[in-house]
């Protein structure tokens, strides 16, 4: 019996889901010129010529990712920002910071990602859209200097450019948070102690900021609490 239109729609739309994770998994082990088709189509367990039927060539299927990914991560950070728009700047921070932390120990390849996106972007996007990709690649920062200039209004912070203290403090916790996962994956972190592993990774981007050690303690230590009893989301980025 022949599909239905509906059903050959679900039919192309799973299997471009399917190519799209191949190449997020080959991507992150390779970068995007160390990537090709044949790469992304073993990963897949397809031939080669269909992945060409859905991306006619390697950089059209690396925008598809990549808009795809950054989208997902645009949504995940506005939840987040909305979620905890209540908290006070130290506090925000480290809910900010523990949510990507929690959803990179799902998604390892989350932060893989993110430490390859600035050097490929151009590439990927091109000289005609690529200014258009690195902002949608911004969120984060962005995200960031919005609350370390309010803590700075507030004396919080030490009082410094925003969007460069936003800048180091998301690229700290990026190669931070990678460095543990791949730490935790070959078994050499605590086991079962979220403290210990979460201050590991965010220890110096707060020291970054000049705020003084039992602060953010203090305020890591009520996210860990409050993830315990339920009071921050498990919502996961790939929703």
């Amino acid at each position: 019996m022949p599909r239905s239109a509906e059903q050959n729609a679900q039919v192309r739309q799973t299997r471009k889901e399917q190519i799209l994770s191949a190449a997020l998994t080959v991507y992150v082990r390779f970068g995007f010129y160390g990537t090709d088709m044949d790469a992304v189509a073993q990963e897949a367990g397809l031939a080669k010529g269909l992945i060409y039927y859905y991306f006619k060539t390697k950089r059209e299927l690396f925008a598809a990712l990549y808009t795809q990914t950054l989208a997902r991560s645009f949504a995940f950070s506005q939840r987040l920002l909305q979620q905890t728009e209540d908290r006070e700047p130290i506090d925000r921070l480290m809910a900010y910071t523990y949510a990507f932390f929690a959803e990179n120990a799902q998604n390892r390849q989350l932060m893989q990602f993110c430490i390859r996106l600035p050097f490929d972007a151009y590439a990927v996007f091109g000289p005609e859209d690529w200014k258009d990709g690195i902002q949608k690649s911004d969120v984060h920062r962005r995200a960031l200097a919005g609350i370390i200039a309010r803590g700075m209004a507030q004396g919080s912070i030490a009082n410094v450019d925003p969007n460069a203290a936003a800048h180091s403090f998301w690229s700290v916790f990026v190669a931070n948070a990678f460095s543990y996962a791949r730490l935790a994956a070959e078994g050499k972190t605590p086991a079962n102690h979220p403290a210990d592993d979460f201050a590991h990774v965010v220890q110096f981007c707060f020291q970054g900021l000049g705020v003084e050690r039992g602060v953010w303690i203090a305020a890591m230590n009520k996210i860990l609490r409050e993830k315990q009893q339920g009071g921050i989301s498990d919502e996961s980025l790939s929703e």
